[in-house]
């Protein structure tokens, strides 16, 4: 994840000094006169008769075939569309040629999301307004108004919080011209204005994600790495159990040797804070694994999270979930030398992963698999 959004800070560092968008929080939407080509066409207004089974939002995407993180984009939209199939429905739309779509969805096949093509390329310029920060997601509700805009990466987060009752349009509307501005600023390299817009935003909004994610951004790329874990800290203490500050703050901390100190009490602070939560305990675990895979401390935890993550397993909980700790407690195993352990494991997770229908993460297991008997193959001759 960190990867894809530094794609898209990039981006936007190379555009013009454009507005970030023509339709922005609180305008009405704009309806998706694109050529379909794939799926069944997403109307954005709402019905004249609303049905029984209508969403209670819509997203439109706009993202580039041709851009760096195109997989990654795709790789999200799947999982988002599994994760909220019944509040939210999505659509993806593109100004690029209808040569390059088709070659994008013979790439991708597990991909089938309404595709429209923006063949006038209009849709797209009144939507984004020249800015290269795709993916971008303008959501819409019963109202006929954009409700939400941001980058695709946090669209998850504004679900979850709208279906939780915690989602406020009104705020959104405050947030969005400054979100625009800030974005602005970015490419202008204006610092001292960049702060005072990042901490209006952060007032209004605690571990706003975009707003995070841009400060650091500048904050990191000139050295300022105290001046980073303090703004991430001090969103910690208003937002205790918004588990991606947790990630923010790692994922600095393990990039940069000289805040690896820091870490242990970051790692307390999460187990004290988040509970509950199976997912997030298991990617913390499995970030730990991969990120730091010489660190006794980052063991240690690592199988402490895996294992409280696995008992709060349900009954009903999603195979996508299921084979995810299966993978973690596999790579644990073998990482503790239970080699039949770790194979035994990562067969239940591709297994897991086939019946979640996500056949990018079974081939990844599939590999992981062979691995795992070729050692174990290459141990018994020794």
């Amino acid at each position: 994840m960190k990867k894809f959004w530094m794609m898209t800070l990039a981006a936007a560092t190379a555009t013009a000094a454009l507005p970030a968008y023509a339709l922005r929080s609180g305008d009405p939407v704009q309806e998706l006169n694109v050529k379909w080509v794939q799926g069944t066409p997403l109307a954005l207004l709402p019905p004249a008769k609303p049905q029984p089974n209508e969403p209670r939002l819509k997203a439109a995407v706009f993202f580039l075939t041709r851009a760096a993180n195109r997989d990654e984009t795709l790789t999200l939209l799947n999982n988002l569309r599994r994760s909220y199939a019944g509040p939210l429905r999505l659509a993806a739309v593109t100004p690029d040629s209808e040569a390059d779509v088709r070659e994008m969805l013979k790439a991708r096949p597990d991909f089938t999301l309404p595709l429209g093509m923006d063949q006038k390329r209009q849709l797209t310029a009144n939507y984004m307004n020249g800015s290269m920060l795709y993916p971008m997601a303008f959501v819409t509700d019963d109202s006929g108004r954009i409700i939400w805009s941001g980058e695709l990466v946090d669209l998850g987060e504004m679900v979850q919080n709208y279906l939780e009752g915690n989602f406020d349009a009104s705020r959104q509307k405050k947030l969005a011209p400054l979100l625009d501005e800030l974005q602005t600023l970015l490419r202008e390299n204006n610092d001292r204005r960049m702060k005072m817009v990042t901490n209006s935003i952060l007032k209004i909004d605690p571990g706003n994600a975009a707003a995070l994610r841009i400060r650091l951004f500048v904050l990191e790329n000139s050295g300022r790495l105290d001046e980073a874990w303090q703004l991430i800290d001090s969103q910690l203490r208003q937002q205790p159990k918004l588990e991606r500050l947790y990630f923010a703050a790692l994922d600095l901390a393990m990039r940069h040797p000289e805040l690896a100190g820091r870490i242990p009490a970051l790692l307390a602070a999460y187990r004290s804070a988040i509970a509950g939560n199976p997912d997030s305990d298991n990617l913390m675990a499995w970030t730990l694994l991969n990120r730091l895979p010489d660190d006794p401390a980052a063991l240690r935890s690592a199988v402490e999270l895996a294992g409280r993550a696995e008992s709060q397993l349900k009954p009903d909980s999603a195979p996508a979930l299921r084979a995810a700790i299966l993978s973690t407690r596999s790579l644990i195993a073998y990482r503790l030398g239970n080699v039949a352990g770790a194979v035994k494991f990562e067969q239940e997770a591709a297994a897991f992963w086939k019946k979640a229908d996500l056949p990018g993460n079974a081939a990844n297991s599939r590999l992981r698999l062979d691995y795992y008997r070729t050692v174990q193959e290459l141990a018994g001759k020794q």
